[in-house]
C-alpha cells in the first residue's frame, strides 16, 4: 500500500516536471515567432527621434557595463598618468570627443542630443569606470551606439592618452579644461577632425608628441593614478595598434 502511494507521488513529480519543461518551452517558442515577427514587420520603431522603452535602455546599458568589464579585465594600466600624457590626451578629445561627451563648462554639439543613446557626459560618468576599461572602450568602441573603434587608427600610446584625460575630468574646474589641449568650442572640429581626425596620433613616452599639446605646466597631477597592476606600460611605439589587450 504504501508503496503504491510513493509510485502515484513519484509519478505526479514526474507529470509536474515535465508540464512544467513543456510550458517553458511553448513560453521560449512564442517569444521567438514574436521576436521574428518584429523583426520581418517592421514594427520596431528605429527612429532615434523616439526614445528607448525602459526595458531596452536597460538591457543594452547593462550588457554593455557587463562586457566592458569583462573584456577589460586583463589590460595592464601604467603605473601613472603623468602631466605630459593628460596634455596630450587633451588635445585628441577635444578634436574628437568632446562634439559628442561635452567637458567641463563645454556642452555636446547640438546634433549629438539627437543620438540613441545618447552620449555620457564624461565629467560625470568617467568616474563610474575603471582607467583599464576606459582604454577598452576608446581601442574597441560600442556596437549600436555611434562610438567608433580608435585602436586601428591611434597606436597604444595615443589611447592611453585619451584614457588618461578623460579619468581626471570628473575632478577638473572648467577653467583647467579650457586651458588643455587647445581651444575647442561645443564639440571641435567637425570638418577636419572628428572621430577620424589625426590629432589623437600621438606616439613616443608620455605623449609629447601630440599635436597642438598646450604647455606642460598647465597639465593638473593625475588624482587617483591606478598603481602598476604587472610592471609594464602600454607599447609606446608608433602604430602599435594591436598591444595586448583582452579580445
Amino acid at each position: 500500500m504504501a508503496d503504491k502511494r510513493n509510485m502515484n507521488a513519484h509519478d505526479r513529480r514526474k507529470g509536474l516536471g515535465l508540464g512544467i519543461a513543456v510550458g517553458a518551452l511553448g513560453v521560449l517558442a512564442v517569444l521567438g515567432i514574436t521576436g521574428l515577427i518584429v523583426v520581418y514587420s517592421g514594427a520596431y520603431n528605429v527612429a532615434a527621434t523616439e526614445e528607448h522603452a525602459s526595458f531596452t535602455r536597460w538591457a543594452f546599458d547593462t550588457t554593455f557595463h557587463n562586457s566592458v568589464e569583462q573584456h577589460a579585465d586583463d589590460i595592464t594600466v601604467p603605473g601613472n598618468f603623468t602631466p605630459e600624457m593628460i596634455a596630450a590626451g587633451a588635445t585628441a578629445y577635444k578634436s574628437m570627443c568632446q562634439h559628442c561627451h561635452a567637458g567641463p563648462g563645454v556642452d555636446r554639439a547640438g546634433w549629438a542630443s539627437g543620438m540613441r543613446p545618447r552620449p555620457p557626459h564624461l565629467a560625470e560618468a568617467a568616474a563610474e569606470w575603471k582607467p583599464q576599461e576606459v582604454f577598452w572602450i576608446v581601442r574597441h568602441g560600442i556596437k549600436m551606439s555611434g562610438m567608433p573603434a580608435f585602436g586601428p587608427t591611434h597606436d597604444e600610446q595615443a589611447i592611453w592618452n585619451i584614457a588618461a584625460f578623460v579619468k581626471q575630468l570628473p575632478a577638473m574646474t572648467p577653467e583647467e579644461y579650457a586651458r588643455l589641449g587647445g581651444a575647442q568650442q561645443n564639440g571641435g572640429s567637425h570638418g577636419g577632425g572628428g572621430h577620424h581626425g589625426g590629432a589623437a596620433q600621438t606616439t613616443g613616452a608620455g605623449g609629447g608628441g601630440s599635436q597642438g599639446g598646450a604647455p606642460q605646466s598647465d597639465a593638473p597631477q593625475a588624482t587617483g593614478a591606478p598603481s602598476r597592476t604587472q610592471g609594464s606600460a602600454p607599447a609606446g611605439a608608433s602604430g602599435a595598434a594591436h598591444g595586448a589587450h583582452p579580445q
